[in-house]
């Protein structure tokens, strides 16, 4: 049985086409778009190896794009960030209205003062409850 021989592809945009190289081969090709270049590179150093191409396996990755990922991965803290502070203005929120609960007050009196419903007075106030 034949073990498959991988080989590094680097694929670049260039037009209406990417660009790939195999530099282990010194050889390359061009795809229509990015979901074909692994088949093509495959089907390339099959040709140039004179085997099956089943016996080829690549592992693509793209070049040129470090700005546009390192933005990404920027958006993505971001994300993560604003959902942290969500979370702990949530928490803020259930303490305040915590608080005042148990200091006597009213759902209507809490509403009220804090400029929301009596309604989400009870589901700020039981939040914990229905997490559970």
């Amino acid at each position: 049985m034949n073990s498959k021989q991988t080989y590094q592809v680097t694929a670049q945009r260039e037009g209406r086409w990417w660009v790939f190289t195999i530099p282990d081969l010194g050889t390359g090709g061009q795809a229509r778009n990015l979901n074909e270049v692994a088949y093509e590179a495959q089907g390339v150093a099959a040709m140039w190896l004179d085997i099956a191409p089943e016996d080829v396996a690549v592992t693509l990755s793209v070049v040129g794009e470090d700005a546009v990922l390192a933005e990404w991965a920027a958006a993505e803290n971001d994300e993560q960030a604003a959902r942290a502070a969500q979370a702990r203005a949530a928490a803020r929120r259930r303490a305040v209205v915590k608080g005042l609960r148990a200091a006597g007050w009213s759902a209507p009196d809490t509403s009220q003062v804090l400029g929301i419903s009596k309604q989400r007075v009870y589901q700020i106030e039981h939040a914990d409850l229905a997490a559970a």
